[in-house]
């Protein structure tokens, strides 16, 4: 389920953008301030980011975030994702430091729900397939710097290693043949088997301390293949 994050400091905007996007199939992440919504993505790192250029007040008062710093404390922090802003200024200096950020696309108030719901599909769409960072529980894993991180330390992966559990994430919740992943990832080299497949599955558990007996991340399909299981967040 794609994961959204929404800014907003108007209690009742926030409200209804987040009743209207967890009809649309959305999971939502509603922030009034940038301390709250910083919290919430290290909790759950969203997909796309949504935030209202002009913050005020976050519940406990203000926390002096506006939306652009919001979105620079969001990419130090590795996130990402798309992310949209929402403005009630439709001035060309606010958007020309919002790309420099980072952003996305930008909406100006008063908008149309629908409006806004198209022009987030829109940029799932475009960069969906785009991610390198996720988080699963308490495993960080950093595809473009071949990282994973947990509570029992870091672990670096190979080239194979990273290619493969690209392809399991990318492909979740999917059965994949063993034959299917030495086509993609092996391209059916010479001297390369299904034995090579279950080696370097069994090497990513190790570094992603993932029990095989009782997998969170990759189970085994007993004379197929494996399946990527774990959930964002």
């Amino acid at each position: 389920m794609v994961r959204i994050l929404f800014v907003e400091d108007e209690a009742e905007v926030l409200r209804t953008l987040k009743a209207f996007f967890t009809r649309e199939g959305y999971e939502v992440l509603a922030a009034r301030g940038g301390g709250e919504a910083l919290a919430l993505a290290e909790d759950r790192l969203p997909h796309v980011a949504v935030l209202d250029v002009m913050l005020h007040e976050g519940p406990e008062g203000p926390d002096g975030m506006d939306g652009f710093e919001v979105c620079k404390a969001l990419r130090q922090r590795g996130f990402e994702g798309p992310v949209l802003f929402l403005t009630a200024r439709n001035a060309e200096t606010d958007k020309l430091l919002g790309f420099e950020l980072g952003a996305d696309d930008f909406v100006t108030k008063p908008f149309s729900l629908l409006e806004l719901a198209a022009r987030v599909k829109a940029l799932i769409k475009r960069t969906g397939g785009t991610r390198s960072t996720f988080r699963f529980g308490d495993v960080f894993v950093d595809l473009d710097n071949y990282l994973v991180r947990h509570p029992g330390g870091e672990e670096r992966l190979s080239n194979r290693e990273q290619e493969l559990l690209k392809y399991l994430i990318e492909h979740r919740g999917r059965v994949l043949p063993r034959e299917e992943l030495l086509t993609s990832i092996w391209k059916y080299a010479p001297n390369v088997t299904t034995r090579t497949v279950d080696t370097h599955v069994l090497n990513l558990r190790k570094k992603l301390a993932d029990n095989a007996l009782e997998p969170r991340f990759i189970e085994t399909m007993h004379g197929v293949g494996y399946r990527f299981v774990a959930e964002e967040g």
